[in-house]
């Protein structure tokens, strides 16, 4: 995963990262809410199309089994950029026995 600001890439790494994602999200002037400026590959089939976004949304994606290259912009001139070869590892958290919890 990569972020940071928009400010500090050059135009070159900006052009690079755009040609790179198959999926961009801008946030709207509705700060938390995204809108889809590309997408080049197939996307889940319960993933609406043509719509606002919510993180809640973004996040469902960054963290697919099937894996993207996306590039979020968002309002406050920060990006975050996930390549498609990221592998998300998974925890396994142990198990508290029955009288712990309660």
């Amino acid at each position: 995963m990569n972020q940071g600001f928009v400010k500090d890439l050059t135009s070159e790494e900006q052009t690079e990262l755009q040609s790179l994602a198959n999926i961009i999200f801008v946030e709207t002037i509705a700060n938390g809410f995204y809108e889809l400026k590309k997408v080049t590959v197939t996307l889940p089939e319960d993933f609406p199309l043509g719509r606002i976004y919510s993180r809640e949304m973004l996040g469902k994606l960054l963290l697919d089994d099937h894996r993207y290259s996306i590039l979020i912009e968002t309002n406050d001139s920060k990006y975050l950029y996930q390549s498609s070869t990221v592998k998300i590892p998974t925890i396994n958290l142990p198990q508290l026995e029955k009288e712990q919890v309660s």
